[in-house]
């Protein structure tokens, strides 16, 4: 409207929502036993900059959510406050779904909370603590003088193993009591010492296994049904949105479930990479060998990065040469290593009003031509170079070996900006000794890293009998084995 008046109006409620518009004499006099009313119009008196408050507060068990906004007049000396538009809106099923929200995760925190409980204590005193003072009863008896003794331990792992040595050790002892007199205490001693070690192993062993086999269930299926349930709240708010209700209520939705989806996927990311990890660490990875046409794997990952490269105005192209062939490896993890290499390069490289430049990205794929039998230095077959190209911050050159090491993320300012697991890298390292490819990096700071991966043609039943059985035996040694038989 053209002019202001100073009226108030009637209340007016639609759709639950009761709206007024209160001239400023009335509104005063409403602030005078209403809080809300009271500030907004103090805010709005001090600050002409100031157009609306909003407000929410229980009154009894309903939740009541309060709109105001200022209407000014203009005049020679700036606008001046005339009225304001109070709108209000109380809601029961807010409170109801506070309270049963309350009610839940008391409950849940109190069940988790007795189960995590009644596993330490079981975990502690029957399966560690248990074999642990039993070995050293019987140590304690044998230093007292008492060799006949022996120790009865029957759990079906290292501590019965030690208990059997041990009771053989006091066989021995007991034959030769003349002769050993003089070293029981040295004996003693070094037995508290393994006892210990062993102990400790153990327990670290036993924990990684079982987290390891249990996180998948536990983490994983209920922070799907989290992220599911997300996304479905934020498809019914962006419809209500699209549908011409574009009030604050429905834009704070969208906003905050947009947050936990995205939360959401971010942490399943990370969970995922720690059991990726884990499962090679064990010696479960398996190669699926088949086919594979460079160019259209490069372009199907090329896809997969677009939006992240996108949101951050990042430009990305492929450059594959044309006497690519058709070579045989494992398609799912020579994509995931490369999807790696791109999603570091777009994580880590600044946008143009930061930089100064053009960012870019450069998917690269080539033909590396081998050395024919006879020819100067040691012959070599043809191999394949992907690379994955960047104008980014780049690496130190003190840092660019450790990059690939499990956990280990550049100590720089930029970095802390992002989160991650460290686990990135040493992933694709791993994959690529799986694969028979090689990694390799060049960077320099202050104009960007190239990260290469280089695959042979093509890769024969002999040598990946012989990958498999030595991640068998790498995952034995890293304590995988109960991982791996569940």
């Amino acid at each position: 409207p053209k002019s202001l008046t100073a009226q108030s109006t009637p209340p007016i409620s639609r759709a639950g929502i009761t709206a007024r518009r209160l001239s400023l004499a009335d509104a005063h006099l409403e602030g005078a036993k209403d809080a809300f009313i009271r500030r907004a119009i103090q805010t709005f008196e001090s600050d002409p900059s100031q157009v609306e408050l909003l407000g929410s507060s229980f009154k009894g068990t309903t939740r009541e959510y309060r709109y105001i906004q200022a209407e000014r007049r203009p005049s020679p000396q700036g606008p001046v406050l005339v009225a304001v538009v109070l709108l209000e809106r109380r809601s029961i099923e807010a409170t109801r779904l506070f309270l049963l929200n309350a009610a839940f995760l008391l409950t849940a925190g109190s069940v988790v909370l007795i189960f995590a409980l009644a596993a330490f204590y079981f975990m502690t005193h029957k399966i560690i603590l248990w074999p642990v003072r039993s070995l050293r009863e019987t140590a304690e008896r044998v230093r007292q003088g008492n060799l006949s003794i022996r120790a009865d331990i029957h759990t079906d792992d290292e501590f019965e193993e030690l208990a059997d040595t041990f009771n053989h050790m006091l066989t021995d002892m007991q034959h030769a009591q003349d002769q050993l007199r003089g070293i029981n205490a040295a004996l003693d001693l070094k037995l508290d010492e393994l006892t210990r070690a062993n102990s400790a192993l153990y327990e670290t062993a036993k924990l990684k296994g079982e987290f390891l086999a249990n996180v998948s269930h536990e983490l994983r299926t209920p922070l799907n049904s989290i992220i599911g349930f997300a996304e479905l709240l934020l498809e019914i708010s962006r419809a209500e949105a699209v549908s011409g209700n574009n009030s604050p209520q429905v834009l704070k939705r969208i906003r905050y479930n947009e947050n936990i989806v995205n939360a959401g996927r971010n942490l399943l990311a990370m969970i995922n990479t720690l059991l990726e990890m884990a499962k090679i660490e064990a010696g479960k990875a398996e190669l699926h060998i088949d086919r594979m046409n460079i160019k259209e794997a490069c372009e199907a990952v090329l896809a997969l990065i677009y939006p992240l490269a996108d949101k951050k105005a990042i430009t990305t192209r492929l450059e594959a040469s044309d006497d690519l062939p058709t070579i045989r490896t494992d398609t799912k993890k020579f994509q995931q290593i490369i999807f790696n290499f791109l999603s570091n390069a777009v994580k880590f490289t600044e946008p143009a009003e930061r930089s100064g430049r053009l960012p870019e990205v450069i998917l690269r794929a080539e033909r590396l031509v081998g050395l024919a039998p006879g020819s100067a230095g040691a012959p070599s077959e043809d191999r394949i170079r992907v690379s994955v190209i960047d104008n980014g911050p780049g690496i130190p050159a003190d840092e660019q070996a450790r990059v690939f090491e499990k956990f280990h993320q550049l100590d720089r300012g930029h970095t802390r900006e992002h989160t991650g697991t460290g686990l990135g890298l040493a992933i694709c390292k791993e994959l690529a000794s799986l694969l028979h490819a090689e990694i390799q990096l060049v960077s320099e700071v202050g104009r960007g890293s190239m990260f290469s991966l280089i695959l042979p043609l093509d890769l024969d039943a002999p040598d990946l009998a012989q990958t498999h059985l030595e991640s068998r035996f790498r995952g034995a040694l890293a304590g995988g084995r109960e991982l791996a038989e569940r």
